[in-house]
């Protein structure tokens, strides 16, 4: 489990002033790439030089509360499965007052990159999502 704090901008809100809901999806990639980079993984670096990607393939997000500008909010990110080749990462977003205001599943697939086939997940970034896995 990774906890990761940020704060609600008027740029992250739609016309009616409340979260655009694309906005959450990519406060759930920001925590995750937070969580890469505390660990010492470079997501530049992977892109530009490693032998594998993991695009997202699969994303869903609800939204309980409206979030809207000036709102603090704390993202708990963990891993609800990690396979052979694809990891799936939900995050639950909670507002200042520690109220659950929505939550996102977001799934990846590691792919060899001259070929975009699916590959096993390299043991470097397998060691690292372990850390994420709730206990139960």
């Amino acid at each position: 489990m990774f906890t990761h704090h940020a704060k609600i901008y008027l740029r992250d809100t739609d016309a009616t002033g409340v979260l655009f809901f694309g906005e959450q999806l990519r406060l759930a990639l920001e925590a995750f790439e937070s969580f890469l980079m505390t660990r010492g993984i470079n997501l530049s670096k992977i892109i530009e030089e490693a032998d594998f990607l993991f695009p997202v393939v699969h994303v869903e997000a609800d939204f309980f509360v409206s979030l809207r500008a000036g709102d603090s909010i704390e993202i708990i990110l963990f891993a609800a499965r990690i396979g052979t080749s694809s990891f799936t990462l939900d995050a639950l977003f909670y507002n200042q007052e520690k109220v659950h205001v929505g939550k996102t599943r977001i799934v990846h697939v590691a792919t060899a990159r001259g070929t975009k086939r699916s590959t096993p997940i390299p043991l470097p970034l397998l060691n690292v999502l372990q850390e994420l896995v709730q206990a139960e």
